[in-house]
């Protein structure tokens, strides 16, 4: 009489971790895989749903989290670089994932795989490389990393309150037909501190030129601001004055240009392309005529004698 024996199968579920060292059935969630136990032998399994560092976007491969890490560029931009190992066929039933039965590097290896993502800056949460090698693992090289470098476009400038030039005019808002009427410039360079992408950024605002509108249908434009000028009388010229050859009310305007620099994190200096072209706050001109009159009178005996009461009375 044959006898006949019992086979008795039981089943848990686990999920199998993978970060070097697998995880213990009693410290993971249910649903993930399982553990079927067959005449004494285990048998073990897992979806590769349920393995830590599984990635949709690298099949066949599994995040080795003991080599990602953080790479900096300067003191504020960060990339992720990952780390992912291939399934060995040794690891097929345990990482539950497909692996070529026959290693694919020359020393018997099996392939890494790194990616590399931007955290923060303009390229922020992009892939930027993905390498795959055997024994030698490649330097570890920021493709495009002098891009991630916070910038100051030309727009970006001219929105700065960058302050205009001060007219200035000697004496104050007042010629005479045909003198030289002596107009400077009061400016001066001016700094900002902005941020950009998380990054400290330093802006200089510089004056290179100045053009001067002077409200009787003259202008030019000239590369130097002028200065006071002292003891000076209208018939003597400046490098900025201006000679009007008939009374009246005039408009003088100003367009100060400015160039720009900007630093980045204490970096070098990198000028900015382009200018920001900054109005001045116009002022009106009063151009007096001159009158000759010979006069024999004594103004102290005849104050009201022609010549001698005051022009500005």
């Amino acid at each position: 009489m044959r006898s006949r024996s019992l086979i008795s199968i039981a089943t848990a579920t686990i999920c199998i971790v993978f970060s070097g060292v697998p995880a213990t059935a009693d410290t993971l969630p249910d649903g993930c895989g399982s553990s079927t136990s067959l005449g004494g032998q285990a048998i073990k399994s897992a979806q590769s749903g349920c393995v830590s560092g599984a990635r949709s976007d690298v099949p066949g491969y599994f995040n080795d989290a003991s080599k990602s890490r953080l790479v900096n560029n300067g003191p504020k931009i960060q990339y992720k670089v990952l780390y992912f190992r291939q399934c060995e066929p040794s690891l097929v039933n345990l990482m539950g994932c497909n692996a070529n039965t026959d290693p694919p590097c020359a020393d018997g290896s099996y392939p890494m795989l790194r990616l590399i993502y931007v955290l923060n800056g303009p390229r922020k949460g992009q892939q930027i490389s993905r390498q795959s090698y055997c024994s030698n693992e490649p330097p570890a090289d920021i493709p495009g990393a002098e891009q991630d470098i916070a910038k100051v476009t030309p727009e970006r400038f001219r929105e700065l309150p960058i302050l205009a030039s001060t007219i200035i005019s000697q004496p104050e808002n007042f010629s005479l037909r045909n003198g030289h009427a002596h107009l400077y410039a009061d400016s001066e360079n001016q700094n900002f501190d902005i941020v950009i992408f998380d990054q400290d950024v330093r802006v200089r605002a510089i004056p290179t030129s100045y053009s001067w509108s002077y409200g009787d249908g003259s202008s030019r434009t000239v590369n130097f601001p002028g200065e006071r000028q002292t003891n000076r009388g209208f018939d003597a010229p400046t490098s900025t004055s201006h000679v009007y050859k008939e009374t009246g009310d005039f408009g003088v305007g100003l367009t100060t240009r400015f160039r720009g620099e900007y630093s980045t994190e204490g970096g070098p200096w990198t000028p900015i392309p382009g200018v920001a072209n900054v109005p001045s706050t116009s002022v009106t001109i009063s151009v007096w005529r001159t009158k000759k009159v010979l006069v024999a009178e004594n103004c102290r005996a005849t104050p009201d004698g022609p010549g001698c009461a005051s022009i500005f009375e």
